[in-house]
């Protein structure tokens, strides 16, 4: 088994395994299969306001599907200010606020936990 000294690492990047840091066990998201899951649901979902299509809701699934990788470890209540802020530079031309696309975020954020 190789070791991998900083000096190795700094001679030859390659040398930096694929997965990074291996003490850490992160959450691995496909966006594109996250977003083809809301993209069918989001209809049936207990905060869905009629007159909303899922472009309005789907920077909130983002910013909760990101935030649930990013803030790993914590709860949705302990990293809601910060998701607060995520979701309004991933906002774009949504009309809903955080206040009335929080549940989106939420259920993003939920869906890794079953």
């Amino acid at each position: 088994m190789a070791v991998f000294t900083e000096r190795r690492v700094m001679s030859n990047p390659a040398l930096i395994p694929p997965a990074g840091d291996r003490r850490r066990t992160a959450l691995q998201v496909d966006a594109r299969a996250e977003e083809a899951y809301w993209r069918s649901h989001y209809l049936r979902e207990p905060y869905y306001e009629r007159g909303y299509t899922f472009e309005d809701y789907l920077p909130a699934y983002r910013t909760g599907w990101e935030g649930r990788m990013r803030y790993h470890g914590r709860s949705f209540e302990q990293a809601e200010r910060e998701l607060a802020r995520d979701y309004q530079r991933n906002r774009a031309g949504s009309p809903l606020d955080w206040r009335r696309n929080r549940h989106a975020a939420r259920a993003a954020w939920e869906r890794f936990d079953h």
